[in-house]
């Protein structure tokens, strides 16, 4: 995925890292845009949001949020394990992962939630590419840029979780007939072992 994310952004570019964690690709995105870019990273879980303002405090081009991203605006339960990269809105999701931190229970955090739709609006900027990895929460992310998608046209790079989309109640054919609305093609970048695999996708300029 980093190979991908610095062949598709430039200088005084902006990133949008959707589901950032602790902000490994915010930090590479922030020296590929540079001083005139910028970077906006958004992680809902507390604790891992901690850890993505530590890595990136002092780097003036990225702005960290606690916030997730969806089809609505407002608050959202998320299903949070401390520092666990497999949090999800969808608690189920969570306890896929949950045996890898035993001993830290499982917490629903009230946090907010806004879609690609208002942030564009309201921080007064078009992202030129997104990276988005939310534990199967990619439909209702796509979901709530429909304006983004359909006027703007940014590329992006989407982690597709099959099983972590159906418990959350969406599909990979439903993620893949959103873009094809919006005239985006795709190709796999990366898959792993575990059916988790990552896209690139493109509309026409």
């Amino acid at each position: 995925m980093a190979k991908t994310l610095e062949e598709n952004l430039k200088n005084g570019d902006t990133f949008f890292d959707v589901g950032s964690n602790k902000g490994w690709f915010s930090l590479l995105a922030s020296k590929i845009v540079g001083p005139h870019g910028k970077v906006f990273a958004f992680e809902p879980a507390p604790e891992v949001f901690e850890l993505l303002k530590n890595n990136t405090k002092g780097v003036q081009n990225i702005k960290p949020t606690q916030a997730g991203v969806g089809s609505i605006n407002g608050k959202l339960t998320f299903a949070s394990q401390g520092t666990s990269s497999a949090g999800s809105f969808v608690e189920n999701v969570t306890k896929i992962n949950e045996q890898y931190l035993k001993d830290i229970p499982i917490l629903g955090v009230d946090v907010p939630i806004c879609t690609l739709d208002s942030l564009i609006q309201d921080l007064g900027t078009i992202p030129n590419l997104i990276k988005i990895d939310v534990e199967g929460f990619e439909l209702e992310v796509l979901k709530g840029a429909k304006n983004l998608l359909g006027t703007h046209t940014p590329k992006i790079i989407m982690e597709i979780h099959p099983k972590q989309l159906q418990l959350s109640g969406g599909s990979e054919e439903q993620v893949f007939n959103i873009l094809s609305e919006n005239k985006y093609t795709w190709t796999i970048i990366d898959k792993n072992p575990n059916s988790l695999y990552t896209i690139l996708a493109k509309a026409p300029s």
